[in-house]
């Protein structure tokens, strides 16, 4: 089984287009500009219509919540904290495997299993603000292709709190 590469239109995860090798449009990530209770609207390209996948609904001074699969998730519950910094987030996937997103200093965030084989399942590799030739892209491998919503939804969340705590180091993170 191969993998899958996604690349972003825009820099931001909040406000992007994720395009396949062939360019066609597979995911839609819109975030309105709003300074209170933004929600994040994450839909999938299904032929030539859009349809609404997830939702993230920030909160600053409770648990943001996760619309995912009919069912909602405060995010301290089902992405928990792992590390002093809180910027890892682990989770179980419905296949009953545990998850973690990893921040990394080279090039953005991996996605692994958390089952000490630490596999890696997706990969984030963020682009340029100043150069459109290197442009974010989303590796999703093997281990991750049945579960690529998920990868793509849990990827907005944790990749915008890591933008935040490298922006604002001292502030506190959106929970």
């Amino acid at each position: 089984m191969e993998h899958k590469t996604f690349t972003f239109t825009r820099v931001s995860p909040l406000r992007t287009v994720l395009l396949d090798i062939h360019d066609h449009p597979v995911y839609k990530v819109e975030t309105p500009f709003k300074w209170v209770r933004p929600t994040t609207t994450i839909s999938r390209y299904s032929g030539s219509y859009e349809q609404e996948m997830a939702r993230i609904h920030w909160r600053f001074a409770r648990p943001s919540l996760l619309v995912f699969g009919g069912r909602v998730f405060e995010s301290n519950t089902f992405l928990k904290k792992v590390g002093l910094l809180g910027i890892s987030r682990k989770f179980q996937a419905p296949d009953g495997h545990e998850y973690k997103w990893v921040a990394t200093p080279r090039w953005g965030m991996k996605l692994i299993s958390n089952d000490g084989s630490r596999t890696l399942v997706a990969r984030l590799f963020e682009g340029s603000t100043f150069t459109s030739k290197r442009k974010s892209r989303l590796e999703i491998f093997p281990a991750g292709i049945h579960m690529m919503d998920l990868i793509v939804v849990t990827l907005v969340y944790v990749d915008k709190i890591r933008r935040d705590r490298q922006q604002k180091p001292n502030t506190p993170l959106v929970l």
